[in-house]
């Protein structure tokens, strides 16, 4: 078997394998067997994305992955929110929590810990409803149970990192700012879910995280720059003020539903689209002579 580098072109003796909620994948030539699931772990998040069925013991360590992440991302980020500190150091913190959270949890649920960005999944047909829903109760379960948390380590920190509109934004203005957030987030998603990105294996969990960063730096003195309605829900929940959450509520959910459906129906490649990146692998048969 001679390999050969074959530019502009997708090989079929070249096969995909990859974890469907991970954004990273790898190629193999056509011979060597598809790789199963891990015969500790199970499917895991194998069927994530197309929602397959996945079967009961790999959908509950995705389900597991959400709880513990949303929880992770309640008690990070509002740690640093309590600190006197100016806005690009909550900015950097809020990125790089959520950059560690997706490089630790990316390849067993997809590290979606975000209602916002499972919606952006379930319209770009890369989770089923009945999925993404669970994936959502996961979600705000983990939040509920990082606020606990919060609430045990420092009692005020609660209050300090709840999000709401500054006095000068009208709660329709609010709504529009979380709503373009949420776009942002959901096409940033998208692009990474997209067959033409799939050889690019730089960074996902950079990517997203600088993402979070400049949205955060760009709405934080606005609304505090949610872009995650279980983020912004369970301080209001320890900290008893409710006020303006339903913002928080409709406005990046909205954001993401209209960005997703847009790519989906403007920009979404086939699966088989010549994938952007270097040069693939194609196997060339033993007997085929070359000079």
């Amino acid at each position: 078997m001679k390999m050969v580098y074959v530019e502009g072109l997708t090989a079929n003796t070249v096969n995909r394998i990859e974890s469907c909620g991970s954004k990273q994948a790898s190629y193999v030539d056509s011979e060597v067997e598809d790789v199963g699931p891990c015969s500790v772990c199970g499917a895991g998040a194998g069927e994530a994305d197309s929602g397959g069925s996945g079967g009961g013991a790999g959908l509950w360590r995705e389900v597991a992955a959400e709880v513990c992440g949303t929880a992770l991302l309640v008690l990070l980020t509002c740690l640093s929110s309590c600190a006197a500190e100016p806005p690009l150091h909550t900015a950097l913190a809020a990125g790089l929590v959520v950059a560690t959270l997706v490089q630790c949890l990316d390849h067993i649920s997809g590290a979606m810990i975000n209602p916002t960005v499972t919606l952006a999944a379930v319209v770009a047909g890369r989770l089923s409803g009945a999925r993404g829903a669970l994936y959502a109760l996961a979600q705000a379960g983990g939040a509920a149970a990082g606020g606990a948390l919060l609430r045990a380590l420092a009692p005020r920190a609660a209050a300090c990192c709840r999000t709401c509109p500054a006095p000068h934004v009208s709660l329709a203005q609010a709504v529009c700012v979380e709503a373009a957030l949420g776009a942002v987030l959901a096409l940033c998603n998208c692009a990474a879910w997209d067959a033409r990105n799939r050889r690019l294996l730089d960074s996902w969990p950079l990517r997203v995280g600088l993402t979070v960063t400049a949205l955060s730096l760009a709405a934080g003195e606005l609304t505090g720059a949610s872009m995650n309605p279980v983020r912004s829900l369970a301080p209001a929940l320890y900290s008893g003020d409710w006020t303006a959450q339903w913002v928080y509520c409709v406005g990046p959910p909205l954001g993401a539903l209209c960005a997703t459906a847009l790519y989906r129906c403007v920009w979404c490649a086939p699966p088989a689209a010549i994938p952007r990146g270097s040069a693939i692998l194609r196997a060339t048969p033993a007997h085929t002579h070359r000079p």
